[in-house]
């Protein structure tokens, strides 16, 4: 029988739910493969010999595929060719025995001499198996956040910077991210530790800010040992489009790359499948069936690639959170981390972020902790308020860009003008994006040169609603109560900020917006979801149904 040695290892992976899986991302899983080229040494010990106070001289011949023998002294020579062992064992009670055990199988030849003198319940056996394995070796993930360094977090994968990059503002709005000039040569190696991508499948993916581009290359990832088929792995931006491959082996894809603007990018490689795909917000963007790469060294760089060739090409804007993962991720992972920004569960009264990005909100005021309509939920009350003391929700600045608000509403005491959900760019421009009215509608806003507002039923006091708050140039405002569709704006532009933004709950930090609904709300709030997405109908459903 034949089996294959797997060594995995899993931290810091957050809870999730439907809409979020099993994860990684700033609590990133850290998951190593192993495929072949492995030696593992094991040892057992267990068998009981009891003595009697007879003498006999037993000879026992059994066959089986592999034996565990009782002794005392033994001398055991195992050749095993498989990778896979079953150990049997034998008792054999005496008082002064010499037993002779003979065994033969076509896998596994053992040939024991047994010498035992009588004494009361000893326990003694040696078993020594090896298993040898022909290729390959353990893989382990590496992330790279560039919070003004570029050390990797958790295996030692650590950088070094070439050119003299300078770190900017990180997409989440705390930490950092590295800005690269093409002009003057910026990049990050890594020769630390070799990271091997032929022996494995892959995902490779990072957050990236283009600044003027051209149709030319702008590497995110290399890793090149020469000009050969498959034999220089480069992930790039090549006629603004995303293209991924080995070298005359490779993947484009179709989408034409924002300049100024956050994208979520992926390399992914199944080498079971020989699948080669590339990915651009969570979606993906080319695919095509590819044999494997096959280089074996050369220096992973960041932001460069096509080294050791004449020409280097190196990118040119911001990078952040670089991830590699020794295993093809899956659609609805890349999904996730690419678009579920936040998610506060207030489980516990707890204010951390459950999503990928680690975008803790804090609190003015004392909420207090209640039940909620999943387990535990949040009180607001006397004009407290949670919020984002740093600008995290960037495409909430960017005009027209799709998003998705989703939580669940208990107002309580009475009705009256307030706001539940409030964004605040750091120029000052604001806008109270989900409401409640003194007569206890719920309203979604938004801002096209003026107030744009989609109106909702009233919210029963001490009853508990699922609000779904969608927006794309498309559609418009979309809202949706209880996982239905209840009214829409119709197709608009949204006029964004143009600035970095962050949120409030349960408040507006005392600021007059228009459209103005007055102060603090005065209720509960349970399951707060935000996404860079517009979510579909179906998916709103399955958010009000989880609980």
């Amino acid at each position: 029988m034949t089996s294959t040695v797997h060594f995995n290892v899993i931290k810091l992976a957050p809870n999730q739910e439907l809409l979020e899986l099993s994860n990684w991302d700033t609590n990133p899983i850290l998951s190593s493969t192993t495929s072949t080229r492995i030696t593992t040494t094991t040892s057992t010990t267990a068998t009981t010999t009891t003595a009697t106070t007879t003498t006999t001289t037993t000879t026992t011949t059994t066959t089986t595929t592999t034996t565990t023998t009782t002794i005392t002294t033994t001398t055991t020579t195992t050749t095993i060719t498989t990778t896979t062992t079953t150990t049997t064992t034998t008792t054999i009670t005496t008082t002064t025995t010499t037993t002779t055990t003979t065994i033969t199988t076509t896998t596994t030849t053992t040939t024991t001499t047994t010498t035992t003198t009588s004494t009361t319940s000893v326990t003694t056996t040696t078993s020594t198996t090896s298993t040898t394995t022909t290729q390959g070796i353990t893989q382990w993930s590496a992330f790279w956040n560039f919070d003004n360094n570029v050390l990797e977090l958790f295996n030692s994968y650590d950088g070094v910077t070439s050119g003299s990059p300078s770190y900017t503002t990180s997409l989440l709005g705390h930490g950092a991210a590295v800005s690269l000039t093409s002009s003057s040569a910026q990049y990050v190696s890594v020769s630390s530790k070799q990271i091997l991508f032929n022996t494995t499948s892959f995902t490779i993916e990072a957050w990236i800010y283009p600044i003027s581009l051209t149709t030319s290359d702008h590497g995110i990832f290399g890793q090149c040992q020469s000009v050969t088929t498959n034999m220089c792995l480069h992930f790039v931006s090549r006629n603004l489009l995303l293209y991924c491959g080995f070298y005359a082996n490779d993947v484009s894809g179709v989408t034409t790359l924002t300049m100024n603007q956050w994208s979520h990018v992926a390399c992914v490689y199944d080498i079971t499948t020989q699948t080669q795909q590339v990915w651009l917000n969570g979606v993906l963007d080319g695919t095509r069936t590819a044999s494997p790469y096959q280089g074996s060294s050369g220096m992973l760089t960041i932001g460069m690639t096509y080294v050791p060739l004449p020409n280097n090409y190196y990118f040119n804007g911001y990078l952040d959170q670089a991830r590699y993962e020794p295993r093809a991720k899956s659609a609805t992972e890349l999904l996730y981390v690419a678009t579920l920004f936040v998610h506060y569960s207030f489980d516990g009264g707890s204010l951390l972020d459950q999503g990928p990005n680690g975008i803790n909100a804090t609190s003015s005021g004392s909420p207090i902790t209640v039940i909620g309509r999943l387990n535990e939920a949040l009180q607001f009350s006397s004009g407290a308020y949670a919020y984002v003391n740093y600008p995290s929700f960037y495409f909430l600045g960017v005009t027209n860009y799709p998003f998705t608000i989703a939580l669940w509403v208990a107002p309580t005491g009475s009705y009256s003008d307030s706001t539940i959900f409030f964004v605040v760019a750091t120029t000052g421009w604001c806008v109270n994006f989900l409401t409640m009215t003194s007569s206890g509608n719920i309203i979604a806003n938004l801002w096209d040169g003026g107030p744009v507002a989609t109106g909702g039923p009233i919210l029963p006091l001490n009853t508990w609603n699922h609000i779904g708050f969608t927006y794309s140039p498309t559609n418009g405002v979309r809202l949706y109560i209880n996982g239905t569709l209840y009214s829409t704006s119709g197709p608009f532009s949204y006029s964004a900020s143009g600035a970095l933004v962050t949120i409030c709950l349960a408040g507006n930090f005392g600021k007059s917006c228009s459209p103005n609904y007055g102060g603090p709300f005065t209720g509960a709030l349970d399951e707060f979801f935000a996404y860079s997405r517009e979510l579909s109908s179906s998916e709103i459903l399955t958010l009000a149904n989880l609980y």
